[in-house]
């Protein structure tokens, strides 16, 4: 459920199709586990790809569109950090949001992908028989490796592995993971919403 239109809520964006299903399921888990059962969460805005958030005016843009839809309090940004340092791409994409609008936001990246906070939780993921969380392996190739011969294709599989995934213990294994969870926490508090 996405939360009715003029309902107070929390604006998503994400950075494509699979993240556009995976982020409530994971968001929405997360509450639940802390009985919070109210539909806060609102319908998420895909970047369509890092490049277009990361371009001159792209961040801007979707933080804006997330903010002015009616009942929006604040904004949650996921996106992944690929190859960039996240101390720098998370600052600069946050001054760049609280640039275009007045409400809190909470710019969180997942280290190197969202592939590898499922993969932190691969045991319960049931791709197969005997699978070993191994640190520092990359989380897309080892569920595509894992998928074989089907194809590992994100807007199908993320949300179908994000409803398997233990988040304690894909806490416990991944700090990008354990921090956005703890921003989107700290986002509830500051707007009064938990």
């Amino acid at each position: 459920m996405t939360a009715d239109f003029n309902a107070p809520h929390i604006g998503l964006v994400v950075e494509g199709r699979g993240d556009h299903g995976a982020i409530p399921v994971l968001l929405r888990r997360w509450l639940y586990d802390r009985g919070i059962f109210d539909d806060i969460l609102g319908k998420p805005i895909p970047c369509h790809g890092k490049g277009n958030a990361t371009s001159l005016n792209g961040i801007e843009g979707f933080v804006a569109t997330a903010a002015a839809r009616p009942g929006c309090r604040g904004v949650l940004v996921v996106l992944d950090a690929d190859e960039d340092a996240v101390c720098q791409l998370g600052p600069t994409l946050l001054a760049r949001s609280l640039a275009v609008i007045g409400k809190p936001i909470a710019v969180c990246l997942a280290e190197k992908d969202f592939e590898d906070w499922l993969y932190a939780s691969i045991e319960t993921l049931e791709l197969g028989e005997d699978l070993q969380y191994v640190a520092n392996c990359h989380g897309a190739a080892e569920i595509a490796q894992q998928l074989r011969p089907r194809k590992y294709v994100k807007p199908t599989w993320q949300p179908r592995l994000t409803a398997k995934l233990d988040i304690e213990l894909a806490s416990s294994r991944s700090p990008s993971f354990r921090r956005t969870l703890a921003r989107f926490e700290q986002l509830l508090t500051d707007l009064d919403m938990v």
